[in-house]
């Protein structure tokens, strides 16, 4: 995965209220090289603007310079070929991508998600119930939608409550050291080595690490579930020829967007942790 970094003349540029969950991971650069991101807080429930590197401004012409060089040699990459295709706006600087991610912004953005995600399977299931697209004299299928249902609140919603209390857990009162430790996988205690006693580290280590696996397994879950349900109700689609009432329909197109709407950012939240995954592992982080 990596960022899209905007050139901007000034933050006032940055329109909050425009920004989707997919802009999230955007990157903006203003004309003195500072850089800024953005961020749910969950209290106000707004998007806010954050300084993610700090330069001074002697240091940005640097980084406009470096801006200025790959244009131009995109720009002559374009000129020398006549099949290319319009370049993508997009400036992307793999190199730095670690350096500039904040992983606690996509935790946190990312537990707020959670609440959204949980009351969206919630009204996912009241929709399918509601749109009966399953009779009444059907036993089995019933039961097979009873079933599907049931595991979607054991392993997905109720899981998902577990995820955000193990982080106020981690973060008020966490377990000792060696209790996380003895949890780690072989790559996890090599960090712990390398970090060397240094116990501020090794808990900031600790944190990232249990998150990111937490987040992982949940989101892991969801992603199967939710393509469970998209199949059952692709077959369960309500024939045309047959009288429906209005709301019937309404909550059958109701859960499908919202199911569409899951399965994709789900899957765009599981890209984005092959970032958290690379930083993670990298004790130079801590």
């Amino acid at each position: 995965m990596k960022h899209k970094i905007i050139r901007i003349n000034e933050i006032s540029e940055i329109d909050t209220s425009a920004v989707t969950i997919y802009d999230l991971n955007n990157r903006y650069i203003d004309i003195e090289g500072n850089m800024y991101g953005l961020r749910y807080n969950r209290m106000s429930k707004k998007i806010e603007i954050i300084r993610i590197l700090r330069t001074h401004i002697n240091d940005a012409p640097f980084y406009q310079q470096r801006l200025l060089e790959k244009k131009i040699i995109e720009s002559r990459a374009a000129a020398l070929s006549a099949t290319d295709h319009a370049k993508d706006e997009k400036e992307d600087l793999p190199d730095d991508e670690i350096r500039f991610f904040d992983p606690n912004s996509f935790i946190n953005e990312t537990i707020a998600l959670m609440q959204t995600h949980r009351e969206r399977l919630k009204g996912i299931m009241m929709n399918i119930k509601n749109a009966n697209i399953i009779s009444l004299d059907d036993k089995a299928e019933s039961s097979e939608m009873d079933d599907v249902f049931r595991t979607v609140e054991i392993d997905a919603v109720q899981k998902m409550e577990e995820v955000e209390n193990y982080q106020k857990e981690l973060i008020n009162y966490p377990r000792s050291i060696t209790y996380y430790q003895a949890k780690t996988d072989r790559q996890g205690r090599e960090v712990i080595d390398r970090l060397a006693g240094d116990n501020q580290r090794i808990l900031k280590f600790i944190y990232l690490y249990e998150m990111y696996h937490s987040i992982r397994g949940i989101y892991t879950t969801v992603y199967s579930l939710i393509n469970k349900i998209r199949e059952f109700v692709d077959e369960k689609k309500p024939d045309e020829t047959v009288q429906k009432q209005v709301p019937e329909r309404q909550a059958y197109n109701d859960a499908l967007i919202s199911i569409e709407n899951t399965v994709r950012e789900t899957e765009d939240l599981l890209d984005r942790l092959k970032t958290v995954e690379e930083y993670l592992y990298d004790s130079s982080n801590y």
